[in-house]
């Protein structure tokens, strides 16, 4: 491959990858395993040049779901979302309080749950990877300025949005491998 085209080849693998989690995170419940397999297939291309596949996600994503933990912590996240949502809209004693205490706590599990994607790899207990993050200051607020700006990108270009989880994705594994 030419020296120019090789990183138009990256850029199409990338958002393979984007494309691949957003579909398989749709259900919400398979987000976290969606992010895993990801993942995986990003340090693969970069580590060893494999080319990713949608077989290999698959695989991967299979893998990845087998834990029920990887399931379970989403649908958590989700209902605990939602009944912060609820009790903003309302009305509820010390919702203007609590709400954004939540919000933010919520916002922070979803970091150290996008970190704990881009470490896992199959075989791995996702409890062990949940219950032990990343004491990497540094690499959160990385991950913040990504999601912010994936934010902003979507705002302005909602076709975007396909792709966008896999470059959180392609984010959080970049932080873990710097």
């Amino acid at each position: 491959m030419s020296a120019w085209a090789r990183p138009l080849a990256l850029l199409a693998e990338v958002l393979l990858i984007g494309v691949l989690v957003t579909v398989a995170a749709l259900p919400v419940l398979t987000a976290l395993p969606a992010a895993a397999a990801g993942a995986v297939l990003l340090r693969e291309l970069v580590d060893a040049g494999r080319t990713p596949t949608a077989r290999r996600f698959v695989v991967l994503l299979g893998q990845a779901v087998r834990d029920p933990v990887a399931v379970v912590v989403p649908l958590v996240l989700l209902v605990v979302g939602a009944l912060d949502v609820l009790a903003l809209l309302g009305g509820l004693p010390g919702a203007s309080v609590l709400g954004p205490v939540i919000g933010l706590a919520l916002a922070v599990v979803l970091l150290v749950l996008l970190r704990a994607a881009a470490r896992w790899n199959p075989g791995d207990r996702w409890a062990v990877l949940v219950t032990e993050p990343s004491r990497d200051w540094i690499g959160y607020a990385y991950l913040v300025v990504a999601l912010v700006v994936a934010g902003l990108v979507v705002a302005q270009a909602p076709a975007f949005a396909v792709v966008v989880p896999g470059l959180l994705v392609f984010a959080a594994v970049a932080v873990e491998r710097r």
